[in-house]
Order: structure tokens, then sequence, then C-alpha cells
């Protein structure tokens, strides 16, 4: 009888173990994939700030006409100022669309002979294509999150604590027909 009572007391202790390894492993799990949410928005953001950059330098040129370049200019101010994710970084793509023109138009003044305004939209170019790759990691990684903060283990331990749910960023970063031609700066 004593025999029974260990083995059951063992296969207690074992089945203890595993569940508190398991628990532990979601929590550690959990808590990664949070910290890799923030790691992403805040490399988004600082992209996002790049590219706003970029635009208002060239807004300040002189490589567009005076009122595209007010309004290009307002636009990143926006941007910038705001900080954040909101729609002042899509009004910003608008302009920015509005601005570049049409595809053709663009790829002449990729190709054309003033070195300076290629040279200012292949900078625009590089911005804006880690926007779009930064965002897209964000994204994934907060797709990841909630996935895993759906399942039992990590809902019936609280194991997201008090930590809110991580949430996509849905922006227009579509750029222009034609930017994506832009060769890299070296």
């Amino acid at each position: 009888m004593t025999d029974h009572w260990t083995g059951s007391v063992m296969i207690a202790l074992a089945a203890c173990a595993l569940l508190v390894t398991g628990v532990w492993y979601a929590a550690i799990r959990i808590d990664r994939m949070h910290r890799r949410v923030d790691r992403t928005r805040a490399t988004l953001q600082l992209q996002l700030a790049r590219r706003a950059s970029v635009a208002l330098d060239i807004a300040h040129s002189g490589l567009w006409d005076p009122v595209t370049s007010i309004v290009v200019a307002e636009a990143a101010r926006s941007a910038i100022e705001a900080e954040g994710l909101g729609p002042e970084e899509s009004e910003l793509t608008v302009a920015l669309r509005a601005a570049l023109g049409d595809q053709e138009q663009l790829v002449e003044d990729l190709n054309g002979d003033d070195p300076v305004k290629a040279d200012a939209l292949r900078e625009l170019a590089d911005a804006w294509y880690r926007v779009e790759l930064a965002r897209r990691f964000h994204n994934e990684a907060v797709s990841m999150t909630r996935r895993l903060r759906q399942r039992r283990t990590v809902r019936w331990f609280w194991l997201a604590g008090r930590t809110p749910m991580p949430v996509s960023c849905d922006i227009d970063d579509a750029p222009p027909a034609g930017l994506e031609l832009a060769q890299p700066l070296a």
C-alpha cells in the first residue's frame, strides 16, 4: 500500500513539475514577444521619423514648386510632431505621392540630368522602403503575440498580466509607382 501511495505521489509531483515548467516557458515566451513588439514599434517610429525628415529636407531644397513644397513640408512637420503611428503618417504618404507625380515623371527625375534631385529621390525611396519593412515586421510581431495570448495557458494563468493587447499599425505607406525603381544610395 505504501508503494502505491509513493508511486501516486511521484506521478503527481512529476505532473506538477511539467505544468510549472510549461507555464514558466509560456511566461518567458509571452514576455519576449511583448519586448519584440516594443522593439519593432520603436524601429517603425524611427523609420517614419526618418522618412518625414527626408521629405522635409526635399521640401526645403527647392526641387519642387513652392505650393508642393509647402504642402509636403506641412505634412512632414505634422508627422514629426505627432511622434506616433497616427493618421499624420498616411497624410504624409498622400502628400508625397501627389508631389512626386506620375510614374513617367518620377522615372525621368530619377534618370535625369540633375544628380541632386536624383539623389534626394533615392534617399526618399530608401526611407520609404525601410518604413514598409519596419511596418511589416511590427505587424508580424503583433500578430504572433496576439496568437500567443489567445492560448489557454496564457489566458488561464493570466501570463500577460496587465499588458495591453498589442495593436498593429495600419498606415498608408504604399510608395508611388516608379519610386521602387530608384537605386539605393552607395
